[in-house]
């Protein structure tokens, strides 16, 4: 039985129509020039497990049509162009109840019903081109059909959609309304910034790298492996491998040893296959990158995704570690330049021989990581409601073959897509099988000797500030928005050396004793909070405001990873947010290096009660302290201020606050605290409380002081075995918190350290097996 919502639409009286990007034009004009084809639809699917009523879901939905304008956005076209108009609109649910049909019948039904939904064209113009459909097996299985115009959304807005989804269906079955941060922007007002952007001219460097890049590009010529029919369309159809969890752990090791992204690893195998099968020593490749390095498009649904042309050359006779080499320091150029829409860069370039294909070019490729917000990969949980992400229905296939990498449970799963009105499909599994097997070329590398190895080099990679340029120009465009603050301001302790950097969240003084002894060889930058940094409105997102800054200077820096983090105390809450992000971005977090911070949630956990009396078993710390600090006072290594900011009655005194400020000229050695930065260590406390933190799939290590108690109330894990559902590891280091930097604690800090990060990057054993 099938029942559906239809849309209601009118427009909202005074809402102007707003030009559209270029990404919206490309495929509304896909649209009109074939108006039944699904050619420009996004398609996903999820298991959704739990017990969710029908009504539930349409109230979910209700809730996201209001809080995203695109997903309330219809179109029109005018002598200028496309316009885009924001309407009312009730959301499209179809509810379909298969519950009576036999589990093979039901896996039947459900995929021809998923190839139908995806397969089904939008009429942009009419109204909010997105649909919704479950198909129901019982009250606690379905699968949640999603399908959208790609004139309204990504992949980026597709999963943020389902995250969203989760998150309210988990609140309205509680009967509370969903509360999710507000939003800093919608996608018109990126439209009008985009704009105006490109009527300024504002982008000529990465208007002449591709002018340079492009420049006598031969199109490429992909002869068809089947006859041809007289009407040839785009249908198309997927093949796929799974690559074995130990191949897949082989490759991982490798990216981690030599600074590569499991995309760049696996475009080097493809082009090496390619030029194999194709008999060609240079590959033209379209990508899609997500384009959200500002923290103010990470929660806006719209497309904003980019397309960037790779143009790969092929050298005989090269290794496969060396061609990985030179395609990483290409790709990172490209990516460098990829704020120019696809439109602009490829303006008077012929990329392929054929004129049939809609966007210009034969091959794609692409690569869609775990889901950071999880434990598992392509599953979100909220509550009780579980959404597991299903393989991808084809909407048609806008190129001769498009090759993706998805990572699952089981390992990345690389696939084709080809067109089968052009290619049989013995060609994409060839083609699948010629990847495959420079994917295994480049695994045995891990396997071979290890001591000779030399480490990437960085020296070609984009470097500068990439990100703020496109964040500046944002926030002049959007004044009444909320800006994203310099909360951090960079200081490079060490500047030299190409491997991994390592990034720190402290005051810098903090860091100089270890700088020596683990930043051998590559670069070490601290971002210490800036003197006149604003604090941000206190409320749940406040960590992620603070993180999401740290984010944006450590992407500047280096903008492919992977990273080390290090942080002290409260500012260890902050480095894992940034680590969050960074993995939301799809880079490589390696380690996080925390000293004597308390996870975020175990405090808060805690009874009233027991958090009084932990207190309580506090204080007789107070004196012992206080003795410790004045003698620090007295040698150099603390400042009075420094000293007395550690007590709340301090810090909150106005008097003391206002002594603080006037004295303490010259400032000592090493201090540990600064005065002037006394509410941070509050305001940080506070934001602790608040913070929504989400389980980390990540490596964590945890340095505790040797002399903090242990006990019902104090875990020496301090709270984070309960965050870290990676690998976490807890070192003791002799000393008190105040001495967590300073002799004898970092010697074994710099030693565990060392360790880690060469075990990390593959030298461990080579070098313990040489010893």
């Amino acid at each position: 039985m099938k029942t559906q919502l239809p849309s209601v639409v009118e427009q909202e009286p005074g809402i102007e129509p707003v030009r559209c990007t270029s990404i919206q034009e490309r495929y509304l004009d896909l649209q009109s020039h074939s108006p039944g084809s699904s050619l420009a639809n996004v398609a996903m699917r999820w298991l959704m497990k739990g017990a969710v009523r029908d009504q539930t879901i349409q109230k979910a939905l209700d809730f996201l049509a209001g809080r995203h304008e695109a997903l309330r956005t219809r179109f029109e076209r005018s002598a200028d162009g496309y316009s885009q108009i924001v309407v009312e609109a009730s959301p499209r649910l179809s509810l379909i109840d298969l519950s009576q049909l036999s589990s093979d019948r039901y896996q039947a039904e459900a995929e021809r019903l998923a190839s139908l939904e995806a397969r089904a064209a939008f009429d942009p113009v009419v109204a909010p081109p997105w649909r919704t459909t479950v198909l129901r097996r019982s009250p606690n299985e379905a699968i949640l059909l999603l399908t959208f115009h790609h004139a309204i959304a990504d992949g980026w807005s597709v999963g943020l959609i389902a995250r969203e989804f989760a998150a309210a269906v988990e609140a309205l079955e509680r009967g509370q309304r969903p509360d999710l941060r507000e939003l800093d922007l919608q996608y018109v007002d990126y439209a009008q910034w985009q704009s105006a952007l490109l009527a300024s001219d504002g982008l000529p460097e990465e208007r002449q790298y591709w002018r340079g890049k492009l420049s006598g590009l031969c199109p490429l010529d992909i002869k068809p492996t089947r006859q041809r029919v007289l009407d040839a369309g785009r249908d198309g159809e997927i093949r796929s491998r799974v690559l074995p969890r130990p191949l897949t752990d082989a490759l991982q090791a490798l990216a981690r040893r030599e600074g590569f992204t499991m995309y760049g690893l696996a475009c080097a195998a493809l082009t090496r296959a390619l030029g194999r099968k194709l008999e060609t020593d240079e590959i033209v490749i379209g990508t899609q990158v997500a384009n959200r390095d500002d923290p103010l498009l990470f929660d806006l649904v719209g497309p904003v995704v980019n397309t960037v042309v790779l143009r790969l050359g092929i050298e005989a006779g090269s290794d496969p570690l060396t061609h990985a080499r030179r395609i990483r320091d290409e790709v990172s150029q490209a990516l460098a330049n990829k704020a120019l829409p696809f439109a602009e860069i490829v303006a008077g370039i012929e990329l392929s021989d054929r004129k049939d294909l809609p966007l210009g070019y034969a091959i794609n490729f692409a690569a869609q990581a775990a889901n950071v917000e999880t434990s598992q990969v392509g599953v979100i949980r909220r509550g009780a409601l579980e959404l597991v992400s299903l393989p991808s229905v084809t909407t048609g296939c806008l190129y001769e073959f498009s090759f993706f990498l998805v990572e699952r449970q089981e390992g990345w799963r690389i696939s084709c897509e080809y067109n089968t009105d052009h290619h049989v499909a013995a060609a994409a599994d060839t083609l699948l099988k010629a990847w495959s097997e420079e994917m295994e070329a480049q695994a045995d590398l891990v396997e071979s000797d290890r001591e000779g190895w030399a480490p990437a080099s960085k020296g070609d990679q984009p470097s500068g500030d990439i990100a703020t340029p496109v964040a500046l120009s944002l926030e002049r465009r959007l004044p009444s928005r909320r800006p994203t603050r310099p909360y951090f301001q960079p200081c490079v302790l060490q500047s030299e050396g190409k491997l991994p950097p390592i990034f720190a969240l402290s005051n810098r003084s903090l860091y100089y004793p270890l700088v020596q002894r683990v930043a051998a060889g590559r670069p070490f930058i601290d971002l210490q909070w800036a003197d006149a940094a604003e604090l941000p409105p206190l409320d749940q997102d406040s960590i992620r405001r603070i993180a999401a800054d740290a984010v944006r200077q450590i992407r500047a820096h280096d903008p492919i990873g992977p990273y080390y983090l290090i942080s002290l105390c409260l500012m260890g809450n902050v480095a894992l947010e940034v680590a969050q992000q960074l993995k939301s971005l799809d880079g490589e977090v390696s380690v996080i290096f925390l000293l004597d911070t308390v996870a975020p949630g175990y405090v808060e956990s805690m009874s009233r009660f027991d958090r009084f009396l932990r207190r309580i078993q506090l204080t007789d710390r107070i004196i012992p302290d206080l003795i410790a600090r004045v003698r620090k006072v007295r040698s150099g290594d603390m400042s009075m201020a420094a000293a007395m900011s550690q007590y709340s009655i301090v810090r909150n005194n106005p008097l003391a606050r206002l002594i603080g400020r006037g004295g303490d000229a010259p400032r000592p050695r090493a201090t540990n605290e600064d005065f002037l930065n006394h509410g941070l260590m509050d305001y940080l406390l506070d934001a602790r409380a608040l913070y929504p933190w989400q389980p980390y799939d990540g490596e964590v290590v945890l340095f505790r002081s040797s002399k903090s108690r242990v006990g019902r109330l104090f875990e020496r894990g301090l709270g984070w075995d309960k965050v870290v559902n990676g690998q976490l590891r807890i070192f003791d280091v002799p000393g008190v918190h105040d001495d967590m930097t300073r002799e004898p604690a970092v010697a074994t800090i710099a030693e565990y350290m060392s360790w880690m990060i060469d075990r990390r990057e593959g030298r461990w054993s080579a070098v313990r097996s040489a010893g």
